[in-house]
């Protein structure tokens, strides 16, 4: 699989009921409605998998279900918001780019 290195423009959440545990999940999409990355949200301490490719073009990767507010709060409020995967290295970013401190989060009106 190639690297990816692209903006999310739209994202679904989702919740699961399975038999043992419930997942919560984000999926994150390109500007052409491509699934990149799966966000899968697990509760736990042990050590998490290291992200996997999967033959449809996206990545899976594995977080902590204390970190789904953080992540879902990024979505939310930061544009734009980009996704990068290296297929050579095995790591994944979700990331903003750089700007510049206090730009338009505590607005007085």
């Amino acid at each position: 699989m190639p690297d990816i290195n692209t903006q999310i423009s739209s994202y679904q959440y989702e919740f699961r009921a399975l038999p043992g545990e419930n997942l919560a999940l984000l999926y994150l999409f390109d500007p052409e409605d491509r699934l990149r990355a799966w966000l899968v949200f697990v509760d736990g301490s042990e050590p998490l998998p290291e992200p996997r490719e999967h033959i449809g073009g996206y990545v899976r990767l594995t977080y902590y279900r204390r970190d789904l507010n953080a992540m879902i709060d990024l979505l939310r409020n930061e544009q734009p918001v980009h996704f990068t995967w290296s297929s050579k290295l095995r790591v994944a970013r979700i990331s903003t780019i750089q700007e510049p401190v206090g730009e338009e989060e505590f607005r007085g009106d």
